[in-house]
């Protein structure tokens, strides 16, 4: 007796939940204990709801998303030094959010520690943001995984402006070198030459709902650099970051007009202990 084949319609519905689930798992998640093996969507993300199409966490992962790691492993308190503003606090969230739900967050994967992001390129718009936004907010450290002055904080809480000289200070000490800055005004991309090969402004992320662009545009240039021609009629005019330049150890000295200025984090990264944001 032979075996029937399924209807037609049933081959259509396996096949597109096939399809829809390869378009959910785009991305590959970091792999330091706390990220899924692989994304998929979690709906009811409290507060990373950005990346609940696509999520490399649970929401299990990210009750303490108010919380950093040390060196010592350990989770500290972003509130050490008092209540943060709500503005503040938002940023920092925004910035765990990413770390730790993202999908797309290990494009930018540290060369020596796998669980561990470097040069990730966030529009300068968004550390100005940033930084205006936490200005009378109070820290005591600039780099919290790394200052030992985080594990204490008693008498030593200063001001974020005074702890930071502008928004690329933030962006680019807080988290060591997991970040750099990347110019999205036109103007100052004229001023400072922060552009592609080819002359055109590099992308940037501002961890928001238009990072999608970016990714996209990122993708099309790994899968076919020619697909990014802008001058071809009807292409998307995406911008994709330009690859990071790090600079030279001779140039370690603080620039307040530096485009790109990364610091290395020593962290001993422990596999499975959660080590990055």
């Amino acid at each position: 007796m032979g075996v029937s084949s399924p209807p037609l319609p049933i081959i259509c519905i396996y096949l597109a939940a096939a399809l829809i689930g390869k378009a959910h798992s785009e991305g590959v998640c970091l792999h330091d204990g706390t990220h899924k093996a692989t994304p998929s969507p979690e709906l009811h993300l409290s507060e990373c709801g950005l990346y609940a199409d696509n999520s490399c966490c649970t929401e299990d992962n990210i009750q303490d998303i108010n919380y950093f790691p040390s060196a010592s492993n350990k989770n500290e308190p972003w509130d050490k030094c008092g209540a943060l503003s709500p503005e503040c606090e938002g940023y920092l969230k925004r910035v765990s959010c990413f770390y730790r739900c993202s999908p797309d967050a290990s494009r930018w994967p540290h060369p020596h520690r796998r669980s561990y992001i470097q040069a990730v390129p966030l529009c300068h718009s968004f550390c100005r943001d940033w930084f205006d936004a936490c200005r009378t907010d109070m820290t005591c450290a600039r780099n919290w995984a790394r200052d030992p002055r985080g594990q204490n904080c008693t008498g030593t809480c200063v001001p974020y402006q005074q702890m930071y000289q502008h928004g690329r200070d933030l962006c680019e000490s807080l988290w060591g070198d997991a970040f750099m800055t990347v110019e999205d005004d036109p103007q100052e991309v004229v001023e400072t030459g922060d552009a592609g090969a080819e002359g055109r402004p590099c992308g940037c992320l501002t961890l928001s709902p238009s990072d999608k662009d970016v990714i996209a545009a990122l993708r099309a240039q790994q899968d076919d650099p020619e697909e990014l021609d802008t001058t071809k009629t009807g292409l998307p005019q995406y911008r994709a970051p330009c690859k990071a330049k790090l600079p030279e150890a001779a140039k370690s000295s603080r620039k307040g007009n530096a485009v790109l200025r990364k610091r290395s984090v020593e962290i001993e990264d422990v596999e499975g202990s959660g080590s990055g944001l």
